[in-house]
This record gives C-alpha cells, sequence and structure tokens, in this order.
C-alpha cells in the first residue's frame, strides 16, 4: 500500500489563529452539521504537540536535524536504540562488533512488518545503509566509517567498515529503516528524496495520513505495530505556530497537549497550575554562536574574542532561561566528562572587550547575525549580544530566519552570517557528536561545521578518536581538540540550558530523550481524560 501525500501549499504562512481554526476543525471533524459526541471523541484520542518549525522533508536521510527526526520517528523503527542514555536492540536484537572494530553482524527481529504488511528484512536495512552512503548528507555524517553492508538470510546482516568508529555502533539509532520495495519504485534520479518528502515507508508505530505544509501533519496508528498497543493515542498530530506566543495561547485553549517553545517567562504560571505538568530536564545540549571563520570581519580572531567577552553569560542564565541551565565551561556541557583544563571560556567583561576593540583598531565594524524563528532563548540571546556589542563600538544587525533557510545560507561562503546561533543537539552520548559534527573540515559546506573552521590538527585529532577503542585515548584527544576550537574563538558558547516541556495533565509517561533532543517518543505516551 502506497499513499501519496501531497502537501497543500500556501503562498505564505498561515497566521497562527487560522492555524489554531485548522487544528480543531481536522481533529474534530467538526462542520456545520457536526456531531459533537464524535467531535469530542476524535480530540480526545488524539495527541497534538505543537512546534515553531515546519520540518523541511520527512525523509529519514535528513534526521540529523530534530525537526526532521521529530516526524520521522513516529513513523520508522531505527536499527537500535537508546533508553535514556543506554544503546538497546530496537530491529536488530543483537550485534556483535570484531576485534578489530571493522565489521558488524547484527540479528534483526522477525515480527516487524512495513505499513503496507511486507516484512521487514535484512535487504531493507542493508538498503537503507547504501542509500544513506550514495546520498552523503544528513545522517551520513555519523557513518562516515560505512563501506558496505551484506544480507546473508532475512534476519542476519554483516556491516563492514572502511576503518574502525567507535562511534558507528551508537549512530545505527539514527538509522532508520526504508521498505526496500516500495522506496525503489520511486526512486527516480534522487534516490527517492523527492518522494520520501511527503510519504511513509516505515514500520514505526504510527503511518504518515496527511501533511499540510506550514501548517500540519497527521499520523494513524499502524494496528499491526509489532510492539502493540496499550493506551496509546489512536491518532498523532503536529501543529506548526509561528511564535512561542501562539503555542502557548493554543495550549491554554486544549488545542494542543504538549508544547516544547513557551516562553521562560510563562513556565511559572503553568508551574502554579494544577491543569499542567512542566518538565526540565538536564541536558547535553549548548546554544553556540557560531563565527563565520572565513568573514570578512570575522577571520580576525581579536574581534572574535571581544565579541566573546562582551557576552554576558550570567544573564542568560538567570535572565533569559530563568535559572533552568548553566553557563558553559568550553564547548562541551560537563554531562561529556571530558574536563576543562586548558579550555578558554572567556567571561563577560566590557571593558577588556572594548580595549580589543580599540587596540585593534575595529570600532565602527558591523556585523551580522542569524537566529531561529520563534525560538525565545535564541531571540533573547541575540538582542543582549546586541546590547553589549554597542556600547563597545560594534554594530550587531540581528535576523531570524527558519532552519532549512539557514542550511542553506551556511552551505555558501557569499551568504553565510559572520555569527548564527545554533544548537548542538547530540545524537548519542559521545563528545565527537558536538566536536566531530561541528569542527572536522570535511563538513563545510555540507554538514554542520556552520562556521567553516578548518584546523589538520583538529581534523587529525578527530579521526584518531573516531578510530580509537581506548577511551582514555579519545578524552585526551577531545580535550586537545576543545583546548584548540576555543584558543581560536571559533564560537560563543551562551549556555547549556536545560529542555523544558509543558504540557497537559493528561499525558502520561512523557520522558526526555537525551539522544532524540527536541522530540516526543510517542509511543510511551498515554491520555488520560
Amino acid at each position: 500500500m502506497s499513499i501519496r501525500l501531497t502537501p497543500t501549499r500556501s503562498p505564505r504562512r498561515i497566521a497562527a489563529v487560522a492555524t489554531a481554526f485548522v487544528a480543531i476543525a481536522v481533529l474534530a471533524g467538526c462542520s456545520t452539521g457536526g456531531n459533537a459526541s464524535s467531535s469530542s471523541s476524535a480530540r480526545t484520542s488524539t495527541l497534538v504537540i505543537a512546534e515553531n518549525e515546519v520540518p523541511a522533508s520527512f525523509d529519514p536521510v535528513q534526521a540529523d536535524n530534530s525537526t526532521v527526526d521529530e516526524v520521522v520517528s513516529p513513523a520508522y523503527d531505527s536499527v537500535l536504540a537508546y533508553d535514556g542514555s543506554d544503546l538497546k536492540g530496537n530491529v536488530a536484537k543483537e550485534w556483535t562488533l570484531s576485534d578489530d572494530g571493522k565489521s558488524i553482524d547484527l540479528t534483526l527481529r522477525d515480527d516487524v512488518t512495513f505499513h503496507d504488511g511486507t516484512k521487514l528484512t535484512a535487504e531493507d536495512v542493508a538498503y537503507t545503509l547504501d542509500r544513506i552512503k550514495a546520498i552523503n548528507t544528513g545522517v551520513a555524517s555519523f557513518l562516515t566509517a560505512y563501506d558496505s553492508a551484506t544480507a546473508t538470510d532475512d534476519t542476519h546482516l554483516t556491516i563492514k567498515l572502511s576503518t574502525a568508529d567507535a562511534t558507528f555502533v551508537p549512530a545505527l539509532s539514527r538509522v532508520y529503516v526504508l521498505e526496500k520495495a516500495l522506496v525503489s519504485e520511486h526512486e527516480g534520479d534522487d534516490h527517492a528524496q523527492s518522494w520520501l518528502s511527503t510519504n511513509d515507508a516505515g514500520s514505526g508505530p504510527y503511518a504518515l495520513t496527511k501533511y499540510t505544509d506550514n501548517q500540519s501533519a497527521a499520523y494513524s496508528q499502524y494496528k499491526d505495530y509489532w510492539k502493540g498497543f496499550d493506551g496509546q493515542a489512536k491518532k498523532l498530530q503536529f501543529q506548526y505556530f509561528s511564535s512561542a506566543n501562539d503555542e502557548n495561547q493554543a495550549l491554554k485553549a486544549g488545542d494542543v497537549d504538549i508544547a516544547m517553545d513557551i516562553a521562560p517567562s510563562e513556565w511559572a504560571s503553568y508551574k502554579s497550575n494544577s491543569a499542567y505538568k512542566v518538565d526540565q530536564a538536564t541536558t547535553n545540549v549548548g546554544l553556540y554562536a557560531f563565527f563565520n571563520m572565513d568573514g570578512t570581519s570575522t577571520k580576525d580572531k581579536a574581534l572574535r574574542e571581544a565579541v566573546a567577552t562582551a557576552y554576558d553569560y550570567s544573564s542568560h542564565v538567570k535572565s533569559i532561561l530563568k535559572g533552568a541551565g548553566t553557563e558553559l565551561d568550553g564547548v562541551l556541557p560537563s554531562g561529556f566528562d571530558i574536563g576543562t583544563e586548558g579550555v578558554t571560556q572567556p567571561e563577560y567583561d566590557l571593558d577588556a572587550a572594548k580595549k580589543l576593540i580599540d587596540d585593534n583598531d575595529l570600532s565602527g565594524t558591523t556585523l551580522t547575525m542569524t537566529y531561529f524563528k520563534a525560538t525565545t532563548e535564541m531571540e533573547q540571546a541575540a538582542t543582549l549580544l546586541q546590547s553589549s556589542l554597542k556600547q563597545i563600538g560594534v554594530t550587531l544587525d540581528v535576523k531570524a530566519v527558519t532552519y532549512p533557510a539557514y542550511v542553506e545560507m551556511a552551505s555558501k561562503p557569499e551568504t553565510r552570517p559572520d555569527i548564527a546561533e545554533v544548537y548542538a543537539f547530540p545524537a548519542f552520548p559521545d563528545a565527537s557528536a558536538v566536536l566531530y559534527q561541528n569542527f572536522d573540515s570535511q563538513f563545510i559546506g555540507g554538514g554542520q561545521n556552520w562556521g567553516a573552521y578548518s584546523n589538520p590538527e583538529v581534523d587529525e585529532l578527530l579521526a584518531a578518536a573516531q578510530s580509537s577503542t581506548d577511551e582514555d585515548a579519545r578524552k585526551a584527544d577531545y580535550l586537545k581538540v576543545e583546548q584548540i576550537v576555543t584558543a581560536d574563538y571559533a564560537t560563543i558558547n551562551l549556555a547549556n540550558s536545560k529542555y523544558v516541556t509543558v504540557m497537559s495533565d493528561r499525558v502520561k509517561g512523557y520522558t526526555y530523550q537525551p539522544a532524540h533532543h527536541q522530540t516526543v517518543d510517542v509511543y510511551a505516551i498515554t491520555l488520560g481524560d
């Protein structure tokens, strides 16, 4: 069974009020002569999640992006999966790594079926891995050592790597298995990327049924899901809003059940209201301002140091995050346990920043900075930096953009902003998920090296850490990388924020997923009255 999901296009972004009414209409099935009881039942059995960013695609190859990971994970099964910080079996129930670290044997479950009833086999896993390698974007950055995969029968697969890679097995938690036969029908000349951008070829608990561009994504339970159901929502919907305030109003009105972008200034009111729950989770997520290392002005290290020294890190935690986070001591949050010896982290000092500007004849410099739309922390951080830089003679022009628009800007030197606020969402609890992804030069222009940082010594250290099985040696390499990167002032390390989710009290079973930041494990959730 193949369902073609054609997105409804609109010439402009739908206004928030209109979006809210669309949500009600879709979920309740309301019309002039509608049945009130039926409408109430539809809403009661539907889990609605508010989001501030529409997905760039529904293609699992792009699931390194959290907005894609969020809409892909309900519809697909990954090869392996994280339960908190523990890596466990999923489609593959067992795995064995060879002594040289270059071969992985997988044993798959035999009871998984795709949404059209076709049985999932080792051939589908091999096809999925080969496709990721061929496309060489998105989650391919987690799988750079992949060489080939051979299915020996329906439930056994051997993966060959070009070199040992300590993070390859954890990265299988971001490999969502595609149905080979179905996707092959739509291969085209782009490995079915166009088709998968709005279609579902998965085996997950929910099947994608409709996507309305810039408004919503709707799903229904897949009745033959291999894990079964026990009280989970019968339907699922992601509803897209253009601002944190719009999400706030929708949550208060009961139009959504979970909102992850509520402004910190609103948290206290929800905490004091028994109709809601506020979950604050400690994370390994950092918010950074990446300098364009090739920028006309920002290639000057003195300027980068001055800008980083002009940022009020304490105010970020106290005022912007309302205490829900900590200051960073370098690039890596403390949860990675790498250490901070020799790591450079500037303290807020406007006098020192002004002296750097004056001593290097940089007064009057104008810089551009981007942040993501409808993201309160980013917007307020940009305003805070803008105010400080004005006091030292630097003008900062800030611009709100969508994530897909920023990715396009960052891919070309001529459009890359001087400074860009970006979160680093580690896909697994290893320092490589931040350092390798964000600072290895191979990911300039086509990965997550947002500032075009390039340093041969860093590349060598990262390669050594990737291929080593000695954890102490790996940590030493990562610490050296962090020492070099911070001494270069490649980033402003803004904060390590907690992840705050506000939800209706009818939501049961929600837990923060550190390996899938800014997503919801919808299968774990049941709905009360």
